[in-house]
């Protein structure tokens, strides 16, 4: 009776763990491999990635030596691959709209120009292609990447 038991629990375990870390592993090689293509493309561009992170389908990157910002869609790497010059910047701040006390509807930076300005989105409520993330952990992303970008502008 007790090794029947044994068994049961076992093979129960197996079946919730084993979808979990299947999707772990699954997450983990595509960021390795997004990782890998902008670094490639950076490398192409003359640039050297020293921070690098992906937030929902956003993926930013940045060399401080040249000052410059790296930003990138997951699903479509090549061809979303901007970058940005931190020293044409005048003011980088972290942007959030809010639909109501509790409910946030976009998350971002937003990188002010002499002439223009340009929102970098790390969390937009209709977005539904993109995997869930939680609004408050991507304002303290924006955050992290406001505290990066800010010492490299052309005012400061």
């Amino acid at each position: 009776m007790k090794t029947s038991s044994l068994w049961v629990d076992i093979v129960l375990i197996l079946l919730v763990a084993a979808p979990i870390v299947y999707l772990i592993l699954m997450t983990t090689g595509k960021e390795k491999k997004a990782k890998k293509e902008v670094t490639k493309i950076c490398k192409k561009n003359g640039l050297t990635v020293s921070n690098f992170d992906i937030t929902g389908n956003l993926i930013l990157g940045m060399d401080e030596g040249h000052k410059k910002l790296i930003m990138s869609h997951r699903k479509n790497i090549e061809r979303d691959f901007k970058v940005i010059d931190l020293q044409s910047l005048k003011e980088c701040r972290v942007k959030t709209i809010k639909l109501s006390k509790n409910t946030t509807d976009w998350v971002g930076l937003e990188l002010l120009k002499p002439d223009s300005k340009l929102d970098i989105s790390f969390y937009d409520e209709s977005n539904d292609d993109g995997p869930y993330i939680d609004p408050l952990a991507c304002i303290k992303k924006a955050e992290q990447w406001e505290k990066l970008i800010k010492p490299l502008l052309k005012a400061s």
